[in-house]
């Protein structure tokens, strides 16, 4: 027998679930629960690696913040991210409303990557059964078999079913589709033969030994899941979804968008430029410089997502952190120059801590020259975090 493959058949191809952007997934963050910027960025690295690096997608998540901070859909009070009531409109709207979540709303984020799931399954609307089904990982794993090979979703299959309707795919793949009505539901196919040809969807073909670890396994593979359980089946689910094609385009078209230091920080005299006009946005205010205190505060907040080494030696390249500053600061109306100044001052009346880089260290060459501040005899690229 020819083997079949786990590419769904050619000649019914379902609809792809709507993808989720960035910009989404940080709104519905904020909009579950207020959170710090190192808490939307740790919830959020793990749906988009390890296929988005996580220098790009904190880049990425920085610039949606200042974004949905400029429309008045998230606010930042000392650190925290808060969804407004135009945010938690707009955060509803990317859901797939679900019965049971219809009225509580954005209660929690658990509940939201549920939501999630539910779209990446393509699903209108979620029963309470689904939903059920969906805290189960043989219920996730059949519902991700039957959206994969085009089979109903509208309820969720049981393990010997779902192996039967599996069975009748590989058959199909295998005698060129040919055999659906000779071979159908209530056929009585055995369920050792139906699990081998069950098994014959696999990459590499196999044979399971009962139809719920057929099942997980299967749907472990078709979805690249790090394991079988529940944990792992969401995450794939989730990556899926926010891993299209368009979707890393975008992100990458995002990072492009990020202003970049320049190498020769001595050449940047003007400010950040004026967003373009937004009808629905109030006007800019004037320019606010902040004080020593409010803008170390602000440093720190924005080196803290991005720092990287070990608990009591964590560290940010300044580079990124101006990136952070620009886009969520436009205020303050800063050049370059001038928040290398102030940084440096900051530091030499203890407000921040700066350190230099070790040059035995393999860091990226490209960084460490952006980030340069040179002070008298000493050359800085770091924020220092404390932990």
């Amino acid at each position: 027998m020819t083997a079949a493959t786990n590419t769904p058949t050619s000649k019914a191809t379902s609809d792809p679930a709507p993808e989720v952007s960035i910009n989404d997934l940080v709104l519905l963050r904020a909009t579950a629960a207020s959170a710090t910027r190192a808490e939307l960025q740790r919830d959020l690295a793990a749906l988009v690696a390890p296929k988005i690096p996580g220098t790009a997608f904190r880049r990425a998540a920085e610039l949606a913040i200042g974004q949905h901070v400029a429309r008045h859909l998230l606010t930042e009070h000392r650190g925290r991210l808060t969804a407004t009531d135009a945010g938690q409109r707009a955060a509803e709207a990317l859901l797939v409303p679900t019965k049971p979540a219809a009225a509580a709303g954005l209660t929690d984020w658990p509940s939201v990557r549920t939501a999630l799931v539910v779209r990446a399954l393509g699903l209108k609307m979620a029963t309470p059964a689904i939903l059920k089904a969906l805290n189960r990982p043989e219920g996730l794993a059949a519902l991700l078999l039957q959206r994969h090979f085009e089979l109903n979703v509208d309820k969720v299959l049981s393990p010997t079913t779902l192996r039967s309707e599996l069975a009748v795919v590989a058959l199909e793949r295998a005698f060129g589709n040919k055999i659906k009505t000779g071979l159908g539901k209530g056929s009585g196919l055995p369920g050792k033969a139906g699990r081998i040809l069950a098994g014959q969807l696999f990459k590499q073909p196999r044979e399971i030994a009962t139809d719920g670890k057929l099942v997980l396994a299967l749907a472990a593979e078709i979805t690249n899941a790090p394991d079988t359980s529940l944990d792992g089946l969401t995450l794939a689910t989730l990556r899926r979804l926010t891993q299209a094609p368009s979707t890393a385009a975008a992100i990458a078209a995002l990072d492009q968008r990020l202003p970049k230091p320049s190498p020769t920080p001595d050449n940047d005299a003007s400010p950040l430029p004026p967003p373009a006009a937004d009808a629905a946005a109030p006007q800019m205010r004037a320019a606010v410089r902040p004080d020593m205190s409010e803008f170390a505060s602000a440093v720190v907040s924005a080196a803290r997502p991005v720092s990287e080494g070990w608990p009591g030696n964590r560290k940010a390249f300044i580079s990124l952190v101006w990136n952070a500053i620009r886009n969520t600061r436009p205020e303050w109306e800063l050049s370059e120059i001038a928040f290398k100044g102030m940084l440096a001052e900051a530091h030499r009346t203890g407000y921040v801590v700066l350190a230099g880089a070790d040059l035995k260290d393999k860091c990226d060459l490209k960084e460490l020259e952006d980030s340069k501040i040179l002070y008298k005899n000493t050359v800085w690229h770091f924020v220092r975090v404390e932990d």
